[in-house]
């Protein structure tokens, strides 16, 4: 599954070149010059991981990764040029997942996204397979769409659709809950593995998307229970 990454840096030379390396390794890129503009494309594109500069112009670092944090457990690793322990221990305490000093090889920024991406694949993988013993099933068929539990791939009509991990995840909370009113906070818990009471834009922005990728005139799949949350219908 292809991962979708959102570089934040204002220097252009080097956006350029860490965009080229992650193009080349088939990641998705996103770039942001500034740090209110790197809020706008996490909730538009719904990225993977984060790479993230200190050093922006409009709003800094630790706020773009504090506003982030506040709806979302993206990994996001932090650059600076400062090689300094109390910008490391404050940007980890702040909810960045790691930090990397400039100048760093591409190698490195490769490296640890890969480790970023397996862990991710690894705990989706385990909440599927736990869903497929407790079930005994390898598939799930809902309308015209068969999600492949063992592979995580989700079609429709029997063509292969393109969903980030957190939509796979949370498409398929869904559906093991169908014809359940499900609250934003259990889906939180459930799919952000966090608690979150005040901030929903993260959750509508990914349902939002989900519905973009799923829907056409023939069905729905998701409805929007107001003041409470989201349901899949049975599928009568």
């Amino acid at each position: 599954m292809t991962k979708k990454i959102l570089i934040v840096e204002d220097e252009k030379n080097l956006i350029k070149v860490i965009e080229d390396t992650l193009v080349e390794e088939d990641f998705i890129t996103f770039k942001a010059l500034d740090g209110e503009t790197a809020l706008e494309m996490f909730y538009e594109h719904n990225p993977d991981l984060i790479l993230l500069d200190i050093n922006l112009p409009k709003m800094n670092g630790w706020e773009v990764c504090q506003n982030i944090r506040r709806e979302s457990n993206i990994p996001i690793i932090m650059m600076t040029a400062r090689d300094s322990e109390i910008d490391e221990l404050k940007g980890l305490s702040i909810g960045a997942d790691d930090y990397i000093t400039k100048p760093f090889s591409l190698r490195e920024i490769i490296a640890r996204i890969n480790a970023f991406s397996r862990r991710i694949e690894s705990e989706i993988s385990m909440d599927l397979n736990n869903h497929s013993l407790e079930n005994n099933e390898n598939y799930i068929y809902y309308k015209d769409l068969k999600i492949d539990l063992i592979k995580n791939i989700v079609y429709k009509n029997n063509n292969p659709l393109e969903l980030t991990i957190r939509e796979l995840k949370l498409l398929i909370f869904l559906l093991t809950n169908k014809g359940k009113v499900i609250s934003r906070e259990k889906i939180f818990e459930s799919v952000w593995n966090y608690e979150n009471n005040n901030q929903t834009r993260s959750l509508d922005v990914h349902i939002r998307k989900l519905r973009q990728k799923l829907e056409d005139k023939n069905n729905s799949y998701i409805e929007t229970i107001r003041g409470t949350g989201y349901k899949i219908p049975d599928n009568i």
